[in-house]
């Protein structure tokens, strides 16, 4: 007893905060460095957005030669030449801005897909820390059960009806029952420190004890044709669709960038003219010849990388729908496997304990019958504290695949 009160947490005196999946959901996506990251990647696309969609600089020319100076006999330099030219480019920014933004939401939808990750990789701990805590739990509640079967012998246990005489041998057969309790203990508390450290790692919590709900059964998935609907709007789709579009925009993109702009200038001139200097105004207008070099290269990689991201958006369509099944029929079965254990098997090896301790407190018992009832019991609630627990997780497997997030509203960057 005083062992189990020695591995128990310390009881205070204000009932501790208990971690919901939700808020240490919630806690992760505040603190993660990949959300910042995913952050960083769509602050870096809206700069691109606003980039793409800026004209060019215009050019200023200023010219100083002595050309007037030996024409007239005068000598010296003048500023012949002064003007300002603006590259023209037309349809490029259209297209630019078209391209920047559909890889604007692509990125975007990166981000929730990284939230998403971030929330089955929390689901993972918690659930982890969960089941820890509950065998720690079950292991104490097994070595107090242990330590109270009777086991008491000799001249005051002969004379006293109500107390059952044990031979040497079920003595020591009790004994070891206790101490495989006690290594169970050991074993658990053990786990579920290290559960401990990864959940406060992740979520970057002090060091005292966190405190997470007690397993449960998760609610019943929506209906498969209900769920497939919607996995058009899953993350991964929407950015896979979002690149395709990008992609396309980039074909239009090279099109307009095969050649340089064109070039609208207007220059202010003095030249000799009539044996005297004048000022000349002119108008230019620049535009490349595409006669050595047709610039082909670029528009057929960009065609390349649109089919390239067409066919990344098949296989990731594939690859969703596939998980999607799988998720659904694992936490289907495995609902139907706990409830299976609780009625089949955790109810009737509660009363089999309960009668063989009964039976061996009366004699009518031995100790290989209550040995193998304690085990069959325990070993039962372990079996099904882990069933849980992969339930928990095939609960948030299914929300990844379905493309849901368990937090409600947005998180604050």
């Amino acid at each position: 007893v005083l062992i189990v009160a020695s591995l128990a947490p310390p009881a205070s005196a204000a009932e501790p905060n208990v971690w919901t999946l939700e808020s240490a959901t919630r806690r992760v996506l505040e603190l993660a460095p990949e959300r910042r990251a995913a952050e960083a990647g769509v602050a870096a696309r809206e700069a691109e957005l606003r980039q793409a969609g800026s004209w060019p600089n215009p050019n200023i020319e200023l010219r100083d030669d002595d050309k007037l100076g030996l024409e007239d006999g005068r000598g010296g330099s003048d500023l012949t030449r002064a003007g300002i030219s603006q590259p023209l480019p037309l349809r490029r920014l259209a297209r630019q801005r078209t391209a920047a933004e559909a890889a604007l939401r692509s990125t975007e939808a990166t981000r929730r897909a990284q939230q998403l990750q971030l929330e089955q990789e929390t689901a993972r701990v918690y659930h982890a820390l969960q089941l820890a805590a509950a065998r720690f739990k079950l292991a104490q509640d097994r070595l107090a059960l242990a330590t109270g079967y009777p086991d008491r012998a000799g001249e005051r246990a002969r004379r006293d009806p109500l107390v059952r005489y044990l031979t040497p041998l079920e003595q020591r057969r009790l004994a070891v029952l206790r101490e495989e309790a006690q290594q169970a203990v050991l074993a658990a508390q053990r786990e579920y420190e290290n559960a401990q450290t990864a959940f406060r790692a992740l979520l970057g919590l002090m060091p005292e004890a966190p405190v997470v709900a007690p397993l449960a059964t998760p609610i019943a998935p929506s209906a498969l044709a209900e769920l497939e609907r919607g996995l058009e709007a899953h993350p991964t789709v929407v950015s896979a669709q979002q690149d395709v579009e990008a992609a396309r925009a980039g074909i239009a993109v090279a099109e307009s960038q095969r050649f340089n702009d064109p070039e609208l200038g207007v220059f202010r001139e003095r030249d000799y003219l009539n044996n005297a200097r004048r000022d000349v105004t002119a108008v230019e207008l620049t535009v490349q010849i595409p006669l050595w070099n047709l610039n082909r290269g670029p528009v057929d990689k960009a065609r390349a990388e649109a089919m390239r991201a067409q066919a990344n958006l098949a296989a990731i369509r594939r690859d969703a729908q596939s998980r999607l099944r799988q998720s659904h029929t694992e936490l289907t079965r495995l609902l139907e496997q706990t409830e299976r254990m609780r009625t089949k098997l955790l109810e009737p090896a509660r009363e089999v304990l309960d009668l063989t301790r009964r039976g061996f407190a009366g004699g009518e018992s031995n100790i290989l019958a209550l040995v193998d009832a304690n085990n069959t019991y325990f070993d039962a609630q372990a079996r099904y504290l882990e069933a849980l627990r992969d339930a928990a997780q095939a609960a948030a497997g299914l929300r990844f695949a379905a493309g849901q997030s368990i937090v409600a509203g947005e998180v604050s960057p």
